[in-house]
């Protein structure tokens, strides 16, 4: 090859080669968010649990947070599941908080180690409210599948009934196909059968329930419509606030990211953060 191609050759590359660098670690920031922290909440048993921390990209001294549990069956996957929401949530001005919670072993979970685990979780935000920049008054919580449960735990006072503690809940809950009944006969009952009473958010909603957004798809065998339509039902029966958003053809896990190539993950962040912002208006 002569000279002046091999000069061409370098220089082309030397152009070339910076771009795909930084398209590569664009589509990598994309796909894999990365938190701008992470911060121990709780430290039971000498296990430390930990927030995945994405700040609100807002100029406000305090923001609006949102706190997320992911779903597993409480028994497997973990906080990085949705910081793609949290990504999302962070560049529409809210605080994300991706929660660690205890995880069951041999197939069988803590449920009430979750809850007590979530409402730690809360309390942090809220008593650390003013050094992480957050609006007190606007601290919201969801999560999807056994995520959900956990925030509507939450926003039933589950965690805080059993320890006797002061009940801190969420100002509102955005709920991805959560589990929300585990009275026998649903298909997530076997796991809690010995303690469902005390740990199904649908047998402990009153009065004080926080508004609440429920996100599922119509073809979910985890959650059927008519259990989401029976929880709203009984939401707005207590004198509560309580909308369903329903996805033609979806099933469970509709919400998650990925890469790009998911509609349904931006069309649920998008009505989530719609209906938060109907809170604080």
């Amino acid at each position: 090859m002569a000279k002046e191609h091999w000069y061409f050759l370098a220089g082309a590359l030397a152009v070339v080669l910076p771009l795909a660098v930084l398209y590569a670690a664009k589509k990598l920031q994309l796909f894999e968010p990365r938190p701008d922290t992470r911060i121990v909440y709780s430290q039971p048993g000498e296990t430390p649990r930990s927030l995945h921390v994405f700040r609100a990209k807002t100029h406000q001294p305090a923001a609006p947070a949102l706190l997320l549990f992911h779903g597993g069956r409480w028994l497997y996957d973990g906080p990085q599941s949705l910081h793609p929401q949290c990504r999302y949530f962070a560049a529409k001005g809210y605080h994300c908080f991706s929660a660690e919670y205890r995880l069951g072993q041999r197939a069988q979970p803590d449920v009430p180690g979750a809850l007590r685990d979530a409402a730690a979780a809360l309390a942090y935000l809220h008593e650390h409210a003013s050094e992480l920049g957050i609006d007190a008054q606007r601290i919201f919580a969801g999560g999807g599948s056994s995520g959900g449960h956990l925030a509507a735990g939450l926003g039933a006072g589950l965690a805080n009934a059993a320890t006797g503690a002061d009940t801190i809940r969420p100002a509102g809950l955005v709920l991805y196909n959560p589990m929300l009944d585990l009275s026998p006969g649903t298909p997530d009952h076997h796991l809690v059968r010995d303690h469902w009473q005390a740990v199904s958010p649908y047998h402990h909603i009153d009065g004080d329930f926080p508004p609440t957004l429920i996100l599922n798809g119509t073809q979910d065998p985890e959650v059927p419509v008519s259990t989401v339509e029976a929880f709203c039902a009984a939401v707005r029966a207590a004198g509560g606030q309580c909308e369903l958003k329903l996805y033609e053809g979806q099933s469970h896990g509709f919400y998650h990211f990925s890469e790009g190539r998911n509609p349904w993950f931006e069309r649920s962040s998008q009505h989530a953060v719609e209906f938060l912002q109907s809170l604080h208006r």
